[in-house]
Order: C-alpha cells, then sequence, then structure tokens
C-alpha cells in the first residue's frame, strides 16, 4: 500500500542531461568531488517496488560503467521505466529484470551479485518483483566519494522506515552509514556482507542461514 505522505523529489528531475534534481545541484556542485559524479546517465535512487519486493538491498550509489549512457538511453522503454522506479517505488518491477534489458549494465551487475541464488533455482522473472534496491544516494560515479546529504536522500531514508514497518529482509551494504541516516536500522535484524568490497548474495558472503532465508521468501516457501 502506497504512503501517500512521503514526498516523491523525482517529479523535477530535468528532461535531459545533466541528469540531477536542481535542489541537490544547488548543495553539490561546488564540492570538490562533484566532478566525480555521472549526471549524463539517469539516477538510481529506487529500482523496484516495495510493495511485492521481499528483499531491499541498501547500497550506497549507483556505479558506473560506459553501458549506463550508451545502451540504457537509448533502449526503448529503459527512460520511462526508469521514471517509474522513482516516481512509483511501490508498484514498479526491478527495472533490470525487465525483458530485453540484458545488455545494461544493471542487469550484468546484478545478475552476476545474485548469481548464487540464480544458481539456486530462483528465476530472474521472480526476482524482478521480489527484490528492491534504495540507494544511500542516488547519482552514478565510478568511484565512491562522499559528498554532503542532499535533500533527495531524505526520500531514500523514508523508504527504508517503511521497508522496516512492513518486516522486510533489509540487505546493507556500509552499516555505519545506514544507521546514522536511519537509526531504527540499528535495533533491527539486518544482514550485511562479510566482504564490503564483494556484495555477492552467497552463503559464503552473507551466512548460509541468511542466505537460505532470503531464497525462501523470494519464492515463497
Amino acid at each position: 500500500m502506497t504512503n501517500t505522505t512521503l514526498k516523491n523529489p523525482w517529479h523535477n528531475l530535468p528532461k535531459k542531461s545533466p541528469y540531477i534534481l536542481p535542489e541537490d545541484l544547488e548543495l553539490i556542485q561546488h564540492h570538490r568531488h562533484f566532478s566525480n559524479l555521472r549526471l549524463d546517465a539517469l539516477p538510481g535512487q529506487i529500482i523496484g517496488g516495495l510493495d511485492t519486493a521481499e528483499v531491499v538491498f541498501l547500497l550506497l550509489n549507483p556505479g558506473f560503467n560506459e553501458n549506463d549512457v550508451a545502451v540504457d538511453i537509448k533502449l526503448p522503454g529503459f527512460i520511462e521505466d526508469n521514471q517509474s522506479n522513482h516516481l512509483d517505488p511501490y508498484n514498479s518491477p526491478f527495472l533490470y529484470f525487465n525483458k530485453g534489458y540484458e545488455l545494461t549494465g544493471g542487469y550484468k551487475w546484478w545478475t552476476r551479485i545474485l548469481k548464487p541464488l540464480i544458481q539456486a533455482d530462483v528465476p530472474v522473472t521472480t526476482l524482478r518483483n521480489k527484490i528492491m534496491t534504495i540507494e544511500y544516494f542516488p547519482y552514478h560515479s565510478k568511484d565512491w566519494k562522499d559528498l554532503p546529504r542532499i535533500p533527495s536522500q531524505q526520500f531514500a531514508f523514508d523508504l527504508v522506515h517503511e521497508a522496516i514497518d512492513r518486516n522486510k529482509i533489509i540487505v546493507i551494504r556500509s552499516p555505519k552509514r545506514w544507521i546514522e541516516a536511519v537509526p531504527e536500522l540499528a535495533e533491527y535484524p539486518y544482514v550485511t556482507f562479510r566482504s564490503q568490497l564483494n556484495v555477492s548474495v552467497s552463503p559464503k558472503n552473507i551466512g548460509e542461514e541468511n542466505f537460505n532465508n532470503i531464497k525462501s521468501r523470494i519464492i515463497g516457501k
């Protein structure tokens, strides 16, 4: 069920590059790490829908490879699907698992990260509706660099509050940063990665019990 009390900033995203909200740009455009951002790629704060997702991944920010511009934006329907994920983060499927998006950087990254689940007979077509990712920082960069807190992040933090209220399985990269933003996570039984550099969702990296719980929630057993 959609929480209509959340104010969604993504209605104001420009229709062409640079893809950054005006209120975010105002705060960070003079920061020394601003040039690290790839604003010719569409933001990726929210991928997937909270109403159907069983597992919510809290990550740092969307990475970048050339496919994010050379392939994604040119694919029929990609811009619209990205907009849907941001404008309706409750009912939109995980866009990178939409049919025809196999050449996107997002598809390649997520199928690699989720390969252990896929090899354990969890279909990509099921993952499309059962996972969601929320990024701490919404804009792409090849490497993570700290930037000041920006207004659009609050929308992500509010969605995490909802994920907690709905008892979703929450998997976190960089727990300290996320707990500072959403203190309730400190008391929530979240899952994290044994290696923060390798975020593979495998029994070795998140623990066998956590892996089996995630698999069971996704496939409904």
